[in-house]
């Protein structure tokens, strides 16, 4: 049963998706390493990720999934919010879900997203919804 179901009341007012060309992605990490990842990714993050055989396509399902949670905000990358301050977790069966800093849920009252990430060998592509 989805979870939406059990919760009453509960509206999107905001949808973002993204699309990602893995091999783009890929070459990003060869030229610069984990400096690349430590600038959009948290510990958590890259520790999860390193975790699979083939950590590429996890690391670029994340950062789509970022990318679609500024678009279901509202907004893009910059000062009022940096690539850190978007954690995409994983829950114990894999469910991703998204946490955010102080500084976001301060500045945007709290946001809940719900989030789905998909990948193949050629694309990773997200889609958050924010909900009221």
């Amino acid at each position: 049963m989805p979870m939406m179901s059990k919760k009453k009341n509960m509206s999107s007012i905001g949808l973002g998706n993204d699309i990602l060309e893995i091999d783009r992605f890929k070459k990003a990490y060869e030229r610069y390493k984990i400096a690349f990842l430590k600038k959009i990714f948290t510990e958590e993050e890259i520790k999860y990720c390193f975790r699979y055989k083939n950590f590429i396509i996890h690391f670029a399902g994340k950062f789509s999934a970022k990318e679609a949670v500024v678009k279901a905000l509202g907004i893009g990358f910059g000062k009022k919010i940096s690539f850190t301050d978007i954690e995409i977790l994983n829950e114990k069966n894999g469910r991703p879900f998204v946490s955010f800093s102080k500084k976001i849920k301060k500045n945007f009252k709290n946001p809940k997203i719900l989030i789905s990430i998909s990948h193949s060998k050629k694309f990773a592509m997200a889609v958050a919804i924010l909900l009221n």
